[in-house]
């Protein structure tokens, strides 16, 4: 629990939850267990849920009104295409820093916010905090660390340092770990995208600033069919993410945008490709031939497309 008797909090923590009423327990849990010199708040935003959810969120608001602080909506918002974030939570948030987990997630780590705010705190050139996380598949029952370790970074004791740059093969950022610092014009800027994501909150951040990855468990992300994305099937997410890069790249327009519009949309091909070859069995063939094209190309990918001004006339 934060030390009593301070006001100001110093992390504003937010939790948005749809029906998560089998796990905002141990998500609003996980936020009371953090032990911290410093005072935080957590707003909930509660999205029309159906299933006991709000009634949930009441008991900790009774208990713990000067930390915990809800809205309730009666219409989804989330249907309505409106930024939850943007809308509703980034706007009261009045720490110093911000934190993210989703209902159906959990901290796991006490010291988790102390850990993350002492290392921004004492390093003003990094704009955000991440770190390993536990993910949890309630289908199946099964469970694997997600600690990342990649190659080309400053490694340290307990942890590394990236940039913007080395997220390019695969996103180092996880929602759920994440803490930065609570930049007004930066959440400003993410009302220009109509696809707005955690991949552009996060292109912003390290924009402005290095990134920190403690190598350890700070969390649990649950798969379950409620999940707002972890259960869609391929071909829903492959468009989302597809409309999220062009966008981000359209209105950009810098190296690094421009390198995951293009990347994401030959993936985008490829697996639009692979599912119609696996729908006739009969071209075997030249569905091997697409796999091999991939494996070669995949070279010019990693060396940021030595041949640029082939790609570039193709962009928009």
């Amino acid at each position: 629990m934060p030390t009593i008797g301070m006001r100001e909090p110093v992390v504003s923590i937010i939790c948005d939850t749809f029906n998560h009423g089998n796990y905002i327990r141990q998500c609003i849990d996980g936020f009371l267990m953090q032990k911290t010199d410093f005072a935080f708040e957590v707003l909930i935003h509660d999205d029309a849920s159906s299933d006991g959810t709000a009634d949930i969120i009441r008991e900790y608001e009774a208990k713990y009104p000067e930390i915990i602080k809800p809205i309730y909506q009666t219409i989804n918002q989330y249907s309505q295409k409106i930024n939850i974030w943007e809308k509703f939570q980034f706007p009261r948030a009045n720490g110093k820093y911000i934190a993210l987990c989703e209902g159906d997630d959990y901290w796991t780590d006490s010291l988790k916010l102390q850990k993350q705010v002492n290392f921004l705190e004492a390093n003003k050139d990094y704009s955000l905090c991440v770190g390993g996380f536990k993910k949890f598949n309630l289908s199946s029952n099964e469970s694997d660390d997600i600690i990342l370790l990649p190659e080309n970074v400053l490694k340290t004791k307990n942890g590394f340092t990236f940039t913007l740059n080395n997220t390019k093969e695969r996103w180092l950022t996880k929602t759920l770990t994440a803490v930065f610092y609570n930049d007004k014009n930066i959440f400003n800027q993410l009302g220009k995208y109509k696809y707005c994501r955690d991949i552009d909150l996060f292109y912003h951040l390290l924009k402005t600033g290095k990134g920190f990855y403690f190598t350890e468990v700070l969390g649990v992300y649950r798969i379950h069919e409620g999940g707002v994305n972890s259960m869609k099937q391929g071909k829903v997410n492959s468009n989302a993410a597809y409309n999220v890069y062009k966008e981000l790249y359209l209105l950009n327009k810098d190296e690094f945008s421009r390198y995951m519009y293009l990347r994401n949309t030959l993936n985008t091909f490829i697996n639009k490709l692979q599912l119609f070859f696996e729908a006739i069995p009969l071209v075997r063939t030249l569905k091997e031939f697409i796999f091999l094209f991939t494996a070669l190309l995949s070279p010019h990918i990693k060396s940021k497309y030595k041949k640029w001004s082939l790609y570039r006339r193709y962009l928009p």
